[in-house]
């Protein structure tokens, strides 16, 4: 199926609405980034693009990167957003992988991007372009004159059909994989959006999350779809996220349950004209929610995945939330169901593993090779997630099926633990593995990071979460670090908990 531009339909209609707020405060209006994302299409099409071709990019959030997302559509390229601070080795997994034919890097990538591309030769890849631009510079400037209006003069149409980006899972369990996602998909994530929770021309969206991830690209694609604005920051910093919030009129946010806990820390923030929170890429706990919520904040906590464009389950602000990782209603056009350990669809109340379809997931993955593998042939992605259904098909999300720590036969939800343990006044952050141990197979380890000031012991810690946990999920080893790993948004990297130096574990 065949549809007009999202981006120059909104410019038509209203060219002089702000479509974009720089990190530097510019404003774009619709009309202007639609001319200058025309005029890149022209750009990448002299250069000899053709349909089907990709586009890395090693770009910070800024005008660059938003002007590519709009315009490797209207040429039917595949851009293929990066993160910008990645080394070496990841850099060329991702050239491999991507195949792409051009890279566009920010200056603090580009002689990694340039030695990546020269490493991965033997590939027998065409030749692999690198190009050079200030993160609110114009992509391949000097390449044509700017031209006015649609490519060609011909409208910009979009394939709902064809590969629109390949956007990469966060990693934190294992290495990223190369997500294929259509144009399609994208349009059926922000209609389901914006049915639950409401999306028009007078939002004004707060792009703070990576947007080489799902999460922050999906602001870009939804508010243009919905004709909304976009105010981008360059990652989050919770005093300029509060100073948006009270300053600019903000009304849909995305966080993460740490980047949420950092903002309400901010004396003073207040959430002023924001209607949505939508607050997932990881478990949210109840204590959190109920807190953010009592303190005027309009938490939606939701579930999503990389390979469904994000979102595919969320509640209301107003929907009472009953437990940690309660997420509310699949979205209008998402089939959910979860299987037991039989592999059978579980009742309610039974848990097992997060099973989903609707028009929003992915085409599939990328291979080795640069080539797609399907991503659900029997129609049906089963996540590598545990969740449980309750008799009105309200989901609770349990955490990772691959993370479970089963100890003395016991099965113990990381994510369970980490909520206890932040619910003690001394913990700032927390982070749960298993790690062998003789007698019990796995025990629970917790890698803590202390409020400043304090040092809890390990039976100080047993005693806080005594209430709140069985007594085989509490932990049993302590280790105290500064900071624990994390993905840019904010995702714990939980493979990277190596249990050495652990301690031995407590005997009781």
């Amino acid at each position: 199926m065949i549809v007009a531009d999202w981006l120059h339909a909104r410019a038509r209609r209203r060219p002089s609405w702000p479509a974009l707020v720089t990190p530097d405060g510019a404003m774009i209006p619709y009309g202007a980034l639609d001319e200058r994302v025309a005029a890149l299409a022209l750009r990448l099409r002299a250069r000899g693009i053709e349909r089907g071709d990709r586009v890395l990019a090693l770009l910070p959030a800024g005008t660059a990167l938003v002007e590519l997302l709009h315009a490797c559509p209207r040429v039917g390229m595949v851009l293929a957003p990066f993160d910008p601070r990645a080394g070496l080795a990841e850099v060329e997994r991702a050239i491999a992988t991507v195949r792409p034919r051009l890279i566009v890097a920010a200056p603090v990538a580009a002689e990694v991007a340039r030695h990546a591309a020269r490493s991965v030769a033997a590939l027998a890849l065409p030749d692999v372009a690198v190009c050079v631009v200030e993160p609110d510079g114009a992509p391949l400037a000097d390449d044509v004159p700017r031209p006015a209006g649609a490519l060609g003069g011909v409208p910009p149409r979009i394939d709902l059909a064809a590969p629109h980006s390949i956007v990469f899972t966060s990693g934190t369990t294992g290495r990223p994989r190369g997500v294929v996602l259509r144009a399609g998909n994208h349009l059926a994530s922000a209609r389901a959006a914006a049915a639950r929770l409401g999306a028009d021309a007078s939002d004004r969206w707060l792009a703070c999350l990576p947007l080489h991830h799902v999460g922050g690209l999906a602001v870009l694609l939804r508010a243009a779809i919905a004709g909304g604005t976009v105010i981008l920051q360059r990652g989050f910093d919770p005093a300029a996220v509060a100073r948006a919030l009270h300053d600019d009129g903000v009304t849909q946010l995305s966080l993460v349950p740490t980047t949420l806990r950092r903002l309400l820390d901010v004396p003073g923030a207040t959430p002023r004209a924001l209607r949505v929170l939508l607050l997932g890429g990881a478990r949210s706990e109840h204590a959190l929610v109920a807190a953010a919520r009592a303190a005027g904040w309009p938490v939606a906590p939701t579930y999503g995945l990389t390979e469904t464009c994000s979102q595919v389950v969320t509640a209301r602000p107003g929907d009472e939330v009953s437990a940690d990782g309660f997420v509310g209603m699949p979205l209008d056009g998402v089939e959910l169901r979860v299987l037991d350990a039989n592999g059978s669809t579980a009742r309610a109340g039974v848990p097992g593993v997060i099973t989903l379809r609707g028009p929003m997931v992915a085409a599939g993955t990328l291979g080795d090779d640069g080539a797609t593998a399907p991503l659900a042939p029997a129609g049906w992605l089963r996540t590598a997630d545990r969740g449980v259904l309750d008799e009105r098909g309200c989901l609770t999300v349990l955490g990772r099926a691959d993370d479970v720590i089963v100890s003395g036969g016991e099965n113990v939800t990381p994510e369970e633990v980490e909520a206890a343990l932040l619910a003690h006044p001394a913990v700032a952050d927390a982070g749960v593995a298993g790690v062998p141990d003789a007698e019990w197979g796995q025990v629970v380890c917790a890698w803590i990071v202390p409020r400043a000031g304090v040092e809890p012991t390990l039976a100080e810690l047993r005693d806080g979460c005594g209430m709140r946990l069985a007594r085989h999920k509490l932990p049993r080893r302590l280790v105290l670090v500064s900071s624990l790993p994390r993905t840019a948004s904010g995702k714990l990297k939980r493979r990277l908990l190596v249990p050495s130096n652990v301690p031995a574990a407590a005997t009781s």
